[in-house]
């Protein structure tokens, strides 16, 4: 294998998470540089993983072993940073929100025409074991046709006051975790979309950013996706709710396992009328009695911690790109496609006083 050399730019907690785990794939991938603003965080960091420091943006961007940047920066820069590093040379991949203003939106619509397959986008909970088990038991066809998607991420029940919930830092839980269930929902959902409806509220945190979302998607197909991301629901739902018109399915906010229920494949509905008279006491309103119904429980598997494997998923399919030419899953239309409903869900809620 021909291994990647990479660097990451920006140590917080997810910049830390990228460097331990693509350095941990060292079949693929090799370490090469570090950067952050705060000297004494990559030093350490450094010291620890190996790689070369650096505090000055321009002079990470200029290390010639490096030909990946991961950029975990804070949200605002990051579209902004992405270009730098593509004019540097190098190849990106940007950490979601990959653009937090219409400005960025123009931006990365530009960056991806004039740098083709040179920009990645870092929606790794697609990869996530229970959602890749889901998308594979809807493309089964037993549930049959998809009707309504449900997919809720609830929090724990607080008054979160760190940056993520000031829109000054680019923060609001449509920033935060919006763009993993927008994108989620935009695969299962399996078509354009035709319709955005939403409101989004400040219930708990000190900060100004939104700590309730709702969206509802509406397909071209006629299939719905409602998405919720809170940290004021006391008692949570289900993560995933899928309803088709042969069974559903289902799994928690801990992912460990999915339930099913299905008609059997072989059952056909026999034809049925609907009566206009008044029912009789005593008589059915079934059409069809008893239903073939199969239940099932399937683990999740692997029993690996939901963070780090999407993070293992997530370098193994990047590599596959660049050095195998297999197309990467996140299409730069599927990115840009969360950004366009993102700016949409803004304007429906002019009640915040979002940045750009």
């Amino acid at each position: 294998m021909q291994r990647i050399p990479f660097g990451v730019c920006g140590l917080g907690r997810i910049g830390k998470q990228h460097c331990h785990v693509f350095k941990a794939d060292s079949d693929r991938y090799e370490l090469v540089a570090l950067c952050d603003i705060d000297a004494e965080r990559v030093h350490t960091k450094a010291a620890h993983l190996g790689g070369r420091a650096y505090t000055d943006f321009a002079s990470f961007l200029a290390d010639p072993r490096m030909e990946l940047v991961i950029i975990s920066t804070p949200s605002l820069d990051h579209a902004d940073n992405a270009r730098q590093a593509l004019i540097a040379g190098k190849t990106v991949l940007l950490e979601k929100p990959i653009g937090v203003t219409a400005a960025d939106y123009l931006l990365l619509q530009q960056l991806v025409g004039q740098y083709p397959g040179k920009l990645y986008f870092c929606h790794n909970h697609r990869f996530e074991p229970a959602f890749e088990i889901a998308r594979s038991i809807v493309t089964s066809g037993v549930l049959g046709h998809l009707q309504v998607i449900k997919l809720c991420k609830h929090h724990s029940f607080m008054r979160r006051n760190d940056w993520q919930m000031r829109l000054d830092c680019g923060g609001g839980q449509l920033s935060v975790w919006g763009p993993h269930l927008i994108d989620q929902g935009l695969q299962l959902l399996g078509s354009p979309v035709r319709e955005v409806h939403s409101y989004l509220r400040r219930v708990l945190t000190p900060g100004d950013g939104d700590d309730h979302v709702k969206i509802v998607l509406t397909g071209e197909n006629g299939t719905v996706a409602e998405l919720e991301i809170s940290n004021s629901v006391a008692l949570p739902a289900p993560y995933c709710t899928l309803y088709g018109d042969r069974g559903a399915l289902r799994y928690s906010q801990e992912q460990r396992s999915i339930d099913l229920r299905y008609l059997h494949p072989e059952f056909c509905w026999p034809n049925a009328v609907a009566n206009a008279d008044t029912p009789q006491p005593g008589s059915t309103l079934n059409a069809d009695g008893d239903l073939p119904w199969i239940d099932e429980t399937r683990p999740v598997l692997p029993e690996t911690s939901l963070w780090v494997q999407v993070e293992i998923e997530l370098a193994r399919h990047l590599y596959s790109a660049l050095r195998e030419g297999i197309p990467f899953p996140v299409t730069s239309a599927d990115a840009l496609e969360v950004v366009r409903v993102t700016e949409i869900v803004k304007q429906q809620n002019s009640q915040f006083n979002w940045i750009g």
